[in-house]
């Protein structure tokens, strides 16, 4: 997908009602590829996008906020020519569906956020450390490894061990971690104050045993109240930052049956 000043690397599966999927920073793409595959047997179209910098998108783009991240959602979305489109956003890019469903109302049908960051929280100490280590990103690399497996809860997915080497191989190229550390010191205050004017349907992803955040059933909840339109909760037992990906059993008849409701398939 061709944007201005680069390039955003994107997979496409399934026919259907659109729905794409935006990983959280410092991940990839393939977060998304069992719920993907899930949604897509449902009948669904599912583009899963990798962020600015991440994994095969451009390296070196002059911005990599939120808001930049919701212009390439929307955009992704009308290269489709879809009539409207839900919105996936893990982490950082929960922050980014928010601003896009804000900006477009007539086009976003619906919101996902799967342990989504939305406003500025205090950052952990590994997060800390990284934004000290911003003149010395082989360290930083090094040190986000080390964090990313904490960051699930008690079970991890199949194909963690897969992903996890994809991960440091992607980060190990110049200009990667980079971009990761700009959007981890990026404020979140665009988020939280476009909250009150996304007016369409929202589901709440958290899991209960998310790290980022020092209660999680309170953030969501937080969340989903400041939400302009409806917007249900669903806590996702025993998960860490990915429910998406760490309790499928759970988290994909909830999405599907959110999707039936916000896109049901065209007559």
């Amino acid at each position: 997908m061709e944007r201005p000043g680069g390039k955003i690397a994107c997979t496409v599966i399934g026919e259907g009602r659109l729905v794409v999927c935006s990983p959280s920073l410092g991940d990839l793409r393939s977060t998304f590829t069992y719920l993907a595959e899930d949604l897509a047997s449902a009948g669904f179209k599912v583009i899963s996008a990798d962020l600015r910098g991440h994994g095969g998108s451009t390296v070196s783009w002059p911005s990599y906020s939120a808001d930049d991240v919701a212009d390439d959602l929307l955009a992704i979305a009308r290269a489709h020519d879809a009539d409207s489109v839900v919105l996936l956003g893990n982490g950082f890019s929960g922050g980014a569906a928010v601003i896009a469903a804000s900006k477009a109302p007539e086009l976003v049908s619906g919101v996902i956020l799967s342990g989504a960051v939305v406003r500025d929280v205090q950052l952990g100490p590994a997060e800390r450390a990284m934004m000290r280590l911003a003149t010395l990103p082989r360290l930083g690399q090094t040190l986000w490894m080390s964090y990313w497996p904490k960051l699930f809860g008690f079970e991890k997915p199949d194909n963690f061990e897969l992903r996890r080497q994809e991960l440091a191989d992607n980060l190990a190229e110049p200009g990667r971690f980079a971009a990761a550390r700009e959007m981890l010191r990026s404020s979140r205050t665009s988020a939280e104050n476009a909250l009150g004017q996304v007016t369409c349907p929202t589901l709440v992803l958290m899991g209960d045993q998310d790290p980022d955040f020092r209660d999680p059933t309170v953030e969501a909840q937080n969340t989903a109240a400041r939400l302009g339109g409806p917007a249900t909760v669903v806590m996702v037992p025993g998960a860490g930052h990915y429910p998406h990906t760490e309790d499928m059993e759970t988290v994909v008849p909830v999405v599907v049956d959110f999707l039936g409701t916000v896109a049901p398939a065209r007559s």
